[in-house]
């Protein structure tokens, strides 16, 4: 008997050299660039949010687009692990996915998660089900209720220890409820829990057997330089494509920068796939 539904697999490559336009030269002078008009700011949100499950306080940011206030809509919510990282030295995770978000003009709800000292504990097993019950149980119901959200529509994005988490959270959520429709996982430390991945992976093949699995995984992997993930990346995704998941929309996508060079064109990607 056919299957009724296939994984769409997608492999596709993207570089990110921006490319340096030259003004006109000659005898006509110089062209001026067009001026592009700013995108409104929005508005920012600050929570602390107690977790009975982990035990732990987080510090959370939330993100409401410029349109928010003046709409009666329900919004998409991208949940950003590492929310309070500054893996560019510069800004924080969340403010970089904000500043993305805002100069594209997506309405979305941004939700930074703070807490990134503890993301060997929160990220890996065996403390990554403690923390995925904070996502789904305390951290959604709480943000579902104060702002208008589409609870069909939430991604959760990681990058490397937390990219674990973003994939890995697909594993926990097949074998009963999902809490996200889109799981963005930006060079995966796979090799930090190899079998953990396994035996979830394994769990949830079993316990998905003639079922749908309606959701988006993302896999990005970094080729430039050394020290990136992009083998595990890439063995993960081989590996969930042979399986043939009914309804899961499998998309693996590579950057041609270094390991955290590859969050923000990454998240920039999923964004313009997801909430154009």
């Amino acid at each position: 008997m056919p299957r009724l539904l296939t994984v769409r697999r997608v492999l596709i490559a993207l570089t990110t050299t921006a490319a340096l336009l030259a003004a006109g030269c000659g005898g006509g002078g110089e062209t001026a660039a067009p001026v592009q008009a700013a995108q409104p700011a929005g508005r920012m949100v600050s929570l602390t949010v107690p977790s009975q499950k982990v035990g732990f306080t987080y510090n959370i940011d939330v993100y409401l687009p410029a349109s928010y206030d003046a709409s009666s809509a329900a919004y998409p919510t991208i949940y950003a692990l590492d929310g309070d990282s500054r893996f560019d030295g510069i800004n924080t995770r969340f403010d970089n996915f904000r500043e993305t978000l805002r100069s594209k003009g997506t309405d979305a709800i941004l939700v930074g998660i703070g807490g990134t000292a503890r993301r060997l504990t929160d990220y890996n097993f065996p403390g990554a089900t403690a923390f995925h019950d904070f996502l789904t149980t305390e951290l959604i119901p709480l943000v579902d209720a104060r702002f208008r959200t589409v609870q069909g529509k939430r991604m959760l994005a990681g990058i490397s220890t937390s990219g674990n988490l973003a994939a890995t959270a697909l594993f926990l959520e097949a074998t009963s409820t999902f809490s996200f429709s889109h799981f963005l996982s930006t060079e995966g430390a796979f090799w930090q829990q190899p079998d953990a991945i396994n035996t979830l992976e394994q769990q949830m093949f079993d316990a998905t057997r003639g079922r749908t699995i309606p959701v988006t995984l993302v896999l990005v992997r970094a080729t430039a330089g050394t020290g990136t993930n992009a083998t595990y990346v890439h063995d993960l995704f081989l590996r969930l494509d042979a399986r043939r998941y009914a309804g899961l929309t499998l998309i693996e996508t590579s950057f041609a920068t270094g390991h955290v060079e590859s969050d923000n064109p990454a998240f920039a990607d999923v964004v313009g796939r997801i909430f154009p």
